[in-house]
């Protein structure tokens, strides 16, 4: 058993969390993420709180969510924008870069830290209770200094922060960085999107715990027009309609486990 699982009580090898994303992109969005929840089929949500949709996300989802932090657009037809003035944040349409690289490339670090507390205090505002925090987009993974400010920031809130960050192309281990300092890493991190059976994910899962990523939205043909991957989104939400997560992970003795509760062991640690 790693030291990791024994520290939340848990008697197997092996822990899941599993996190529907991008919660209030669209109202489509925030339905496919209320549905997974609702079925037991995701632990956690996370929360894009300069999206056009955050307050209907919180309306729909309640407060318990994670915060994904945004430097980037990521998506061409998506505008948004970042709650602070910062300059050095904004692409060439006025708003963040659509592309991840291009962000990380012109942000100031103190721009970033500014902008970062801000977007937690939004997500605050409107009701959130945050559970954890990530890097849309993975953003902060493109350089050392703005890794250093995301962990900086999860140091300040006292919050866990998602793995699956490799620095300057894998140069650097993030999660060793991250422990270092003295967060709280899952030992892996997996993007499902259905094209792999569920079974196969959770038999092969690794030791420790782990903690599976979906993005999900209902049909929408205004999503559609927006991000370039509703179709997946769409076809990852009716997959996981289909599974029972939970009965998965009992035949494979994995437990489940939620963001909140590794917060609230962190706080009280």
């Amino acid at each position: 058993m790693s030291e990791q699982l024994s520290k939340f009580g848990i008697t197997t090898s092996r822990a899941l969390i599993v996190t529907a994303a991008d919660a209030g992109l669209s109202v489509a969005v925030n339905e496919g993420v209320r549905r997974v929840l609702h079925r037991g089929n995701a632990t956690d949500a996370s929360l894009l709180v300069v999206a056009p949709f955050a307050r209907e996300a919180v309306r729909r989802l309640g407060s318990q969510l994670g915060v994904q932090l945004a430097l980037s657009a990521e998506h061409e037809m998506l505008e948004l924008r970042p709650v602070t003035y910062a300059p050095s944040l904004l692409g060439g349409r006025g708003g963040f870069p659509i592309d991840a690289n291009d962000a990380a490339e012109h942000a100031d670090p103190d721009e970033v830290h500014r902008e970062f507390r801000a977007q937690i205090e939004r997500a605050v505002t409107l009701g959130i209770e945050p559970t954890f925090l990530a890097s849309h987009d993975d953003v902060v993974a493109r350089h050392l200094a703005l890794f250093d400010v995301f962990l900086d920031v999860a140091e300040e809130y006292r919050l866990p922060i998602r793995h699956g960050y490799t620095i300057a192309g894998g140069a650097l281990d993030a999660a060793r960085l991250a422990r270092q300092r003295g967060h709280f890493v899952p030992d892996a991190t997996i993007n499902w999107d259905g094209s792999v059976d569920f079974e196969t994910v959770m038999a092969q899962l690794p030791l420790g715990i782990s903690e599976i990523i979906v993005h999900v939205a209902t049909p929408s043909d205004e999503l559609r027009a927006v991000v370039s991957d509703a179709s997946l989104r769409e076809g990852t939400l009716d997959r996981l309609e289909d599974l029972r997560v939970a009965e998965t992970a009992g035949r494979h003795d994995i437990a489940l486990l939620g963001w909140s509760r590794i917060r609230e062991f962190l706080r009280n640690s």
